[in-house]
């Protein structure tokens, strides 16, 4: 255990009975899943009543605020292999905090607290935050069913998440529940007053990899400035890819600004954001969620999630995943026309206030979590 979080655990004792709520998280990267973990917990904690705390497994870049982190070697890919000391590691963290409720965000999490708390009396709730991404070998859907069915409870964040747990991986429907991606309104909105940029800004954010198709943005800007569109262009974010878009990224002019701890304030000073992502590992992008929230028009893929986020053609455009000329089309549209922009833009602020904001997300979550504390007898917090 790191001196961090024994240094926490001495100074931030909760009072006897007030039962601690822990949401586990892979890194403390800035993206989506750890970001909305953090907002979660924040929202849901109540001084007194109930603690809601986050904890990270494995080191690296400390840009999104944890309340633990057990540092584990192997931060860079903690999705690869499983590392049974860090299981080890977890299962004494556990002990020691005596949480009421656990919440894996993510698979990765998941894979290490299903043997970190075999035996353990307090319920487990898996956050399935995107649809099945890995390898369809056997063995391999097997193991991962396996995994979430050793959940309590999956709360499954978009429909279509839901309808795989249960359809292809058997999971019974009563032990899944629809838990919507949502995010804070007040760090994400739409930027103050000085009227419209003389060429917008279109950016990307997420992760640098095969999934997330930065390549994609980075073709779909080079598109437009080939047919004399003026526009600023940025790519938010890290990750394999980065050295292999970095020279078409230069030749098209698109700025790569690396992995942000200040994604609001950069989605700000945007006028319009590009998803190009593949279907698979989607399941409700929070990133879409942050953009309608900041006031920003979408172009994206029509991948799972998407449709419940963006209303095609009122406060974005939803395009094919391989159709490429109709991002770059859609995204054309909305550089030349900054009154579409702004049309669009008020449409997705309201829209994501209504259905995604935190407050109506972490009543979801109340509901969803309160059955399971109600179970648990009272209990000291760790001293």
């Amino acid at each position: 255990m790191s001196e961090h979080t024994e240094k926490r655990m001495a100074e931030g004792g909760r009072p006897a009975g007030v039962p601690l709520v822990l949401h586990v998280i892979p890194t403390r990267l800035a993206r989506g899943a750890q970001r909305e973990a953090r907002a979660l917990a924040d929202q849901l904690d109540a001084p007194g009543v109930r603690h809601h705390r986050v904890l990270s497994l494995f080191e690296g870049p400390s840009e999104v605020a944890t309340d633990f982190s057990l540092d584990h070697p192997g931060g860079t890919t903690p999705g690869v292999g499983f590392d049974p000391r860090l299981a080890i590691r977890l299962r004494s963290t556990l002990a020691t905090f005596d949480p009421a409720v656990v919440v894996a965000h993510g698979s990765e999490p998941l894979k290490y607290l299903v043997p970190a708390m075999l035996g353990h009396r307090r319920p487990l709730v898996y956050y399935a935050i995107g649809t099945y991404s890995g390898s369809d070998r056997r063995l391999q859907l097997r193991m991962w069913s396996h995994l979430a069915a050793r959940a309590d409870l999956v709360a499954a964040e978009g429909d279509e998440v839901l309808e795989e747990c249960v359809g292809r991986f058997g999971l019974p429907p009563e032990r899944v529940v629809l838990a919507p991606n949502g995010r804070d309104p007040d760090k994400f909105h739409p930027r103050g007053g000085g009227g419209e940029p003389d060429r917008p800004f279109v950016i990307f954010v997420g992760a640098l990899n095969g999934g997330k198709r930065p390549d994609r943005f980075v073709e779909v800007i080079a598109r437009l400035r080939a047919d004399g569109t003026s526009l600023r262009a940025g790519l938010i974010g890290d990750g394999p890819l980065r050295d292999a878009v970095a020279g078409p990224a230069a030749a098209a002019d698109v700025e790569l600004l690396g992995a942000r701890s200040d994604v609001a304030l950069q989605m700000q000073r945007a006028d319009i954001l590009v998803f190009p992502s593949r279907p698979a590992g989607e399941g409700m992008p929070g990133v879409l969620i942050e953009a309608g929230l900041s006031g920003l028009p979408v172009v994206a893929t029509a991948v799972p999630g998407v449709h419940a986020i963006v209303k095609d053609g009122e406060t974005g455009f939803i395009v094919g995943v391989e159709d490429r000329s109709a991002m770059v089309a859609a995204t054309a549209s909305l550089v030349d026309d900054p009154e579409l922009r702004s049309r669009m833009g008020r449409a997705a602020r309201e829209h994501c206030l209504e259905h995604f904001s935190t407050d109506a997300v972490g009543a979801r979550w109340m509901a969803i979590l309160q059955p399971l504390l109600a179970k648990i007898p009272s209990s000291p917090g760790p001293a």
